[in-house]
């Protein structure tokens, strides 16, 4: 719970700044580059993480490594995380910048998962529909999971709708044993 306190901190001062120079979007795309990066190289992400590593040696590896490639504003604040003793924090600084992105741009994800691909017909309804429930305009990522028989899975927010064949299942079966229980 402290770690996502603590993130979120760090992830309001970097979206005031974000917000007031108008790169929200900008700033969310490269802290995913920036994520994506020191989880495709292992060396690299060792030597950021590490506690023993000198800040001085960490930050000429960071600005060796992202210098140019991301704004000056996210490597002073990769700095400033690097000197607090903070980076184990930024995967979450990450979460919580861009659900404060998503909220000033009156934005939700959702995730739909289904046992087949929807149709971008499909799609489109089910994306109106849920902006029409939430009063959000809504983002979809889908996933198909053929486990499933039919059917979907949502999740939008802290909210999950399970509407899949198997999860009726389940309920058919819970419902048919208390039955066959009050009978025998």
């Amino acid at each position: 719970m402290l770690s996502k306190s603590v993130a979120r901190r760090y992830a309001a001062a970097l979206f005031g700044i974000a917000q007031e120079r108008k790169e929200l979007g900008e700033m969310e795309v490269q802290l995913h580059k920036l994520i994506g990066d020191l989880a495709a190289n292992r060396e690299l992400k060792k030597v950021f993480y590490h506690r023993l590593i000198k800040e001085n040696d960490k930050k000429a590896v960071v600005k060796d490594v992202f210098g140019g490639r991301i704004s000056p504003v996210l490597l002073n604040f990769v700095n400033l995380l690097i000197d607090k003793k903070r980076e184990e924090y930024l995967e979450e600084i990450v979460i919580q910048y861009v659900d404060m992105a998503n909220e000033a741009r009156n934005m939700m994800d959702a995730t739909v998962t289904s046992a087949i691909e929807l149709s971008a017909k499909d799609l489109k309804t089910l994306q109106s529909r849920l902006s029409e429930i939430t009063g959000k305009n809504i983002r979809i990522r889908t996933n198909v999971e053929t486990t499933l028989i039919g059917g979907m899975i949502i999740k939008v927010g802290d909210r999950v709708i399970d509407g899949s064949i198997t999860k009726r299942l389940e309920l058919l079966k819970k419902n048919l044993m208390k039955t066959q229980l009050r009978l025998g």
